[in-house]
């Protein structure tokens, strides 16, 4: 059975980084969704229905207390859904499926939690703060590692530091693969983010790795994890596939 589909406004944009945007929808139906699940936009181009998944990028409760669902979008040289919302004017009127995803977190992990993202793959965390930080304050350690080319495409930085800034059980990392200017004072590292889980003290007994964003990370990542022991279900993938 299809799942039900629901209108949206949407009443604001804003420019996220070089190649990122956010757009927040009203959203006037009985809605509901967990931190870390995604939503798919319907709309219709060129005279064709078309459907983009895209993660939420806050929280349920900012939901319930503003009705605005805010989604990140990277734009893709000709793709279809980039020149959609490139020339998207506030008030224009939607519709939204799901939400969908497993990528939620996780409610009583026995281990560490380390969360990887690369581009968009960022959002699902920033939207599971709260969580987050209930799990840190039960002394719950997570790392949150994030992946850019350059420091122009970073997006919700400020949003996660000032979740690490909250508790010591918390880290955030980001690795930048072509950015030459690296401050290590500020968590800053150059490399990939899978490079970095040799310095995680990773136990394949109990630890938690959720992985979400470019597939070929998800894929090198996932390899790695498994060659470090880490079972199946340790490992939470969602892979962004940008279609044109």
């Amino acid at each position: 059975m299809p799942r039900p589909t629901y209108p949206v406004t949407l009443v604001a944009r804003h420019q996220l980084s070089s190649n990122t945007i956010q757009l927040d929808f009203r959203v006037d139906d009985n809605f509901s969704y967990e931190a870390g699940q995604f939503i798919q936009l319907h709309f219709r181009h060129n005279g064709e229905d078309v459907k983009r998944s895209y993660s939420i990028a806050n929280s349920p409760s900012s939901f319930t207390s503003t009705g605005i669902l805010e989604i990140a979008l990277s734009y893709v040289d000709g793709g279809v859904a980039s020149e959609f919302f490139s020339n998207l004017e506030q008030g224009i009127e939607l519709s939204i499926g799901g939400p969908f995803g497993i990528l939620t977190a996780p409610k009583k992990p026995s281990g560490q939690v380390i969360l990887v993202g690369t581009g968009t793959g960022i959002a699902p965390y920033r939207a599971m703060a709260e969580e987050l930080v209930a799990l840190a304050e039960r002394g719950t350690k997570i790392s949150i590692l994030m992946g850019v080319r350059s420091r122009n495409e970073l997006i919700y930085s400020a949003d996660l530091k000032a979740l690490a800034d909250r508790s010591d059980d918390v880290s955030y990392l980001t690795c930048f693969s072509r950015e030459t200017d690296v401050d290590s004072t500020r968590g800053e590292i150059n490399g990939y983010v899978q490079s970095q889980f040799d310095t995680l003290n990773i136990n394949p007994e109990s630890d938690l790795v959720y992985l979400c964003g470019n597939p070929k990370m998800i894929d090198d990542a996932t390899l790695q994890l498994k060659e470090m022991g880490l079972g199946v279900r340790q490992i939470k993938r969602e892979k962004y596939v940008f279609s044109s």
